[in-house]
């Protein structure tokens, strides 16, 4: 993966590195040395070497028995898990099998057309809660519960795996009264940075994407986002970036794609970066554009509204897939894109809008990503992941805590 800044030279000169650098320093040396705020959830910097054999056999029965997977979680129990599969094109299991993603809202639709699409088919449930007490998450569980139960007897307990705490919650002790098979969300690790834990690695492993791989790719890039090095060193360049652009009253980054397939990748990145950073009435907004969709919708105040955003772009080189126009009845009309192919105009739309937008005035950063592989989907996971942490340093807030999310619970009357 690469990250190409030639497009905010306009918008950011030698003065403002030198500015920032100082503080981008401190902020890099207290994630190294482990010594900064939150210091003790940096469990993510580590498990890369994660054993995976236990995970991959209990994949290989919840493939090899069930037709339909539901995967209850919210937030970091959910995102990354719905991002990598999606990334990897993993839609469905074993050709025909699905997977549905449950506990993530209070509309009770999504459970209710889950629920009849699983009255004949065989069905394994994970249950995906650190805490074990989340209010969305616990409602689906009831619910499902009851349905495993009447559907399976006492045997219900063999058709579903609690990824949650080791030793505290509600799910871990009813792990231990009813001997579930389950996995452990590390102490250390927040949900938000958890999609290279069995949080997110069993759902990918049931739909068929290497973990290994994703694991080598994460692993991969360590040596590379260990030095302050400004040049070479990506995920310091970006996070230094952004908070420049900030103090340059850039307040809203969009996360753009121009692939489908990065839909629930980008709302895993507006999470980490929302819960990471928006403290102390500080922060960065986080959001995303589908591209070229929403060029029909925002591209208009982009280009000419108030000029509070900065973009960076993520693409992905090396596609597979793809659509040539061939001839057609109507060639004298729509005769422009005779022989041309759905990623050759996508790509000149996405070089067209990034001239477009920076000429506008809105800064535009570039990642490039060089296919839809497992090991570059560890790649950019981890440059988000340390990436974040570093910008919420620089900022000056803890980007492991999230204190607010608790706030609207003390209004809930039930």
């Amino acid at each position: 993966m690469l990250f190409d800044d030639k497009f905010l030279c306009n918008f950011i000169n030698s003065e403002d590195y030198n500015f920032i650098m100082p503080a981008a320093h401190d902020a890099f040396n207290m994630l190294e040395s482990r010594n900064g705020p939150g210091c003790d959830m940096l469990g993510w910097l580590d498990c890369f070497n994660l054993h995976t054999k236990k995970i991959l056999e209990i994949a290989e029965y919840i493939r090899a028995n069930s037709q339909i997977v539901i995967i209850i979680g919210i937030g970091g129990s959910f995102l990354g898990a719905k991002a990598a599969i999606d990334f990897l094109g993993l839609d469905n299991f074993n050709n025909n099998n699905k997977i549905y993603f449950l506990g993530n809202t209070m509309d009770p639709e999504p459970l209710l057309n889950v629920l009849n699409k699983s009255q004949d088919k065989d069905v394994f449930l994970l249950v995906i809660s650190k805490s074990g007490s989340t209010l969305e998450i616990m409602s689906a569980f009831q619910v499902l519960l009851n349905f495993m139960i009447g559907k399976y007897k006492q045997n219900f307990n063999k058709k579903m795996v609690i990824i949650t705490n080791k030793t505290r919650g509600f799910l871990r002790e009813f792990v231990n009264i009813y001997n579930c098979e389950s996995f452990e969300i590390p102490e250390n690790i927040g949900g938000r940075y958890s999609i290279l834990t069995p949080a997110a690695l069993l759902p990918i492993a049931i739909a068929g994407g290497n973990i290994t791989k994703i694991l080598d790719g994460a692993a991969s890039v360590i040596t590379e986002f260990k030095n302050f090095d400004f040049k070479n060193n990506i995920c310091l360049k970006y996070a230094i970036i952004r908070n420049i652009l900030y103090k340059k009253n850039k307040l809203i980054e969009i996360l753009v794609s121009y692939n489908q397939r990065l839909l629930y990748f980008l709302l895993w990145w507006q999470q980490l970066f929302a819960e990471s950073e928006g403290k102390n009435n500080k922060g960065i907004f986080p959001t995303y554009l589908l591209f070229s969709r929403d060029l029909h919708s925002m591209g208009q105040f982009i280009q000419e509204g108030s000029k509070i955003c900065f973009e960076t772009v993520i693409c992905v080189e090396n596609l597979k897939t793809d659509v040539k126009i061939d001839d057609s009845f109507y060639q004298k009309y729509i005769n422009f894109t005779k022989n041309k192919s759905f990623n050759y105009i996508n790509s000149q739309i996405l070089d067209a809008t990034i001239r477009a937008h920076t000429q506008g005035g809105t800064p535009c950063g570039l990642i490039k990503l060089k296919d839809f592989s497992e090991k570059e989907l560890g790649k950019v996971v981890f440059f988000f992941e340390k990436s974040c942490a570093i910008s919420a340093y620089i900022l000056g807030v803890n980007p492991f805590n999230q204190p607010g999310v608790e706030e609207y619970k003390k209004n809930i009357h039930i």
